[in-house]
């Protein structure tokens, strides 16, 4: 899995409506990125466990990287989460705290997508929180901001 099969996912006129949604659009975007992912071929599988202690907590994708395990945590920012961007970064601290957990030798991913009417108040509230490690990918409908270790 590479970074432009995130964007063949969610940078579509598809993808932006459903950004506009009050809920669902986060799990739209795994079970798409799945779908693609499998059409193309590719091993993905959805929800898998993260290895004992953890094993109560599940990781939303893992996929492939170049024969490498790659387990990604995906969150989605709506439209209407605008103005809570303190509380969805509470949630995406979550994801990267669980990324620790994952296999030894595997690539964590966390990436969260937000569409682009509101990335500037996402990039305001990353740096109020003094998380500069994210990289940015900007595309016509929504930016990727992606994190790996």
């Amino acid at each position: 899995m590479e970074m432009q099969d995130i964007l063949d996912v969610v940078n579509t006129a598809a993808a932006a409506s459903l950004s506009l949604s009050k809920g669902g659009w986060e799990g739209w975007v795994q079970c798409e990125l799945w779908r693609h992912l499998v059409d193309k071929g590719e091993s993905a599988e959805r929800e898998a466990p993260y290895p004992v202690p953890y094993s109560n907590l599940r990781c939303d994708l893992v996929a492939d990287a170049d024969g490498t395990p790659l387990w990604v945590e995906i969150k989605a920012f709506g439209v209407f989460r605008h103005g809570d961007e303190v509380r969805f970064l509470d949630s995406v601290s979550t994801d990267v705290m669980k990324l620790g957990s994952k296999p030894e030798g595997a690539i964590g991913l966390a990436v969260v997508i937000v569409p682009n009417a509101i990335a500037d108040s996402f990039r305001r509230a990353l740096s109020d929180r003094g998380w500069h490690g994210f990289k940015v990918q900007e595309a016509e409908y929504v930016s990727v901001f992606h994190l790996q270790f």
